[in-house]
């Protein structure tokens, strides 16, 4: 019977029979390759990696996991070492990038599906790039170097891509350790880059330690190695922590007493135009308890409270009696609105603006915030200047205006003109002095720079008006408040954040939260921040790390050409 197929088979070494052969030696399709990686395993690694990164970002406050962060890369890269070729690098890395973007910004969806799903592929490809120069350095010189490399080019290139109108921030990574205000006060020299670089620079070390135990497999030795890795990496921050939270801040001999009103009131009716008059006794009825219950210096109310644009002149009935109440009040009050601007001169006009059939002129709406001074007729506004991509503003409109048709709008809200000039707000205080202040608006809370900027130009303390009730009762509100706390330490400037549905608190210089309302209550909270005086290494030098990041990495990339240029030759 043996000989049988011997026989059969010789005829398939002829030339018909190798080309029909040559199907079964191809290539497997994106489909049979990702089989095959799931019944060999080989998912697992990037997706514990990208599990384990996802859920060390904040999630609910009783929740802190943080520490995954400082290995949540090791099985990933052990993995990455693995592959054979530059496909299965990337389709092993973006699947990692993928999950860590579902665990820890799932709930994005639950204001825009669409925008949510798309913000998931999109966000886990950028989250790639500093592995795509990672491989090139690899495959060019030595597993070590690019080791060596990856803190700085992740570094590098999380700073580049916050500053692209396309990004999305929020996974910073640094921002995974925004709770942690007892080891990450060095912040107020490097920012929340020097999180990132420590973070990443501690899974490349975990990881050198694992493969020295592949090699001599003595579990003792790699525990008492792995000691003296976490001393080394953590000690230098806790001591600096300590220090810091020990000794007294300069501030100046004054304070200010705020008022945060958090109305508690869903979002996706706020826009109704039948609900504008109800909305706005809702908050003058609790600002009447606040300010009867202490008198403040400064009245907060949350992101685009009043949801119509009140300074139109058809709105002077309501705006005659918001006048009335902040006069009544006799307290400063900062609150968001969107404000309506008309361009005279066409030349003007955003790419955003819209043409006013009734004028004939240009114009654009503004998510903006506004003092008003009692007894001051005009109010002080400003401009958000980072707007969400998509849900607020299309990336690159002013390049490319024809994109403006694909905006994705959350309960109507989509495309509003950006903010160009960074503007600080002054209040009297009840003790005859003036303060300065900024109305930061939501998303911006997630920008070092901008705040720094804020500070440098001689912000007092720091304000955050926002609306996160879009997100339900997922901890998407307490990520965002929790970022919060990384400006308050990179600045050394007290905040008192505002919003709708919250998380609304206070939070001092360095990081720690109080006088928090609980999140979907209606509810008032009143508290005195320390005013700031003074700048940190982190204001005066804002970005020194990750453009010295982004230089090393230019280095390194730079040998990596140089070296396969020598090997070719």
């Amino acid at each position: 019977m043996s000989k049988t197929p011997l026989s059969v088979s010789k005829p398939a070494k002829t030339r018909t029979t190798s080309s029909a052969a040559q199907p079964a030696s191809a290539s497997p399709s994106a489909r049979e390759r990702l089989v095959q990686a799931f019944r060999t395993g080989e998912w697992r690694l990037p997706l514990l990696s990208g599990a384990m990164l996802g859920f060390a970002f904040p999630t609910y406050p009783f929740i802190h996991l943080e520490p995954l962060a400082w290995i949540g890369f090791v099985p990933l890269l052990y993995q990455l070492k693995k592959t054979a070729s530059f496909g299965a690098f990337y389709r092993t890395a973006y699947f990692s990038m993928f999950i860590f973007v579902l665990c820890s910004v799932w709930w994005v969806s639950l204001s825009t599906a669409v925008g949510g799903v798309l913000m998931y592929f999109a966000q886990s490809f950028f989250l790639t790039v500093p592995f795509v120069a990672f491989y090139f350095v690899w495959r060019r010189t030595s597993w070590t170097l690019a080791l060596s490399a990856l803190p700085f080019l992740w570094t590098a290139w999380e700073w580049i891509y916050l500053g692209m109108e396309i990004s999305f921030g929020w996974l910073t990574l640094g921002n995974s350790q925004s709770y942690l205000f007892w080891l990450i006060q060095y912040i107020d020299l490097f920012g929340v880059w020097g999180i990132s670089f420590w973070i990443m620079l501690f899974n490349v070390l975990a990881l050198l330690l694992y493969e020295r135990y592949e090699q001599h497999r003595q579990l003792p030795r790699l525990f008492s190695e792995s000691i003296l890795l976490a001393c080394a990496m953590l000690l230098p921050a806790l001591i600096y922590s300590l220090l810091a939270l020990s000794s007294p801040l300069p501030t100046k001999p004054t304070s200010a007493t705020v008022a945060i009103i958090q109305p508690n009131i869903d979002p996706f009716i706020k826009w109704d135009r039948h609900q504008e008059d109800f909305l706005m006794q809702k908050h003058y009825a609790l600002t009447d308890k606040a300010v009867h219950h202490q008198p403040v210096d400064l009245i907060l109310y949350p992101e685009t409270t009043i949801p119509f644009y009140i300074l139109e002149p058809y709105h002077y009935i309501q705006r005659d009696t918001l006048w009335a109440k902040v006069a009544a009040w006799n307290t400063p009050l900062l609150t968001g609105f969107p404000d309506l601007v008309r361009y005279s001169d066409s030349t003007q006009r955003q790419a955003s603006s819209r043409l006013d059939r009734y004028s004939g002129l240009y114009y654009d709406s503004f998510n903006s915030s506004m003092l008003i001074i009692p007894h001051q007729r005009e109010p002080q506004i400003y401009h958000k200047m980072k707007l969400v991509p998509f849900a607020e503003r299309v990336p690159y409109l002013d390049y490319l205006p024809f994109l403006s048709s694909i905006s994705i709008g959350v309960a109507g809200i989509s495309s509003w003109g950006r903010g160009k000039e960074i503007k600080l707000l002054t209040l009297p205080t009840l003790r005859g002095d003036s303060l300065r202040t900024c109305g930061l608006i939501c998303y911006e809370s997630i920008y070092p720079e901008l705040v720094a900027e804020f500070v440098r130009r001689g912000a007092d303390f720091l304000t955050i008006i926002t609306n996160d009730g879009w997100f339900g009762k997922s901890y998407g509100p307490y990520q965002h408040a929790a970022f919060a706390r990384l400006r308050c330490i990179e600045t050394r400037r007290a905040m008192a954040r505002c919003a709708n549905t919250g998380i609304s608190l206070f939070i001092d210089r360095y990081g720690r939260g109080y006088g928090e309302i609980p999140w979907w209550e209606e509810a008032f909270s009143i508290a005195t921040l320390d005013i700031g005086e003074g700048e940190t290494f982190y204001v005066r030098h804002t970005d020194l790390l990750p453009k010295f990041c982004l230089l090393i990495s230019a280095t390194f990339l730079t040998l990596a050409l140089f070296k396969r240029s020598c090997h070719t030759l």
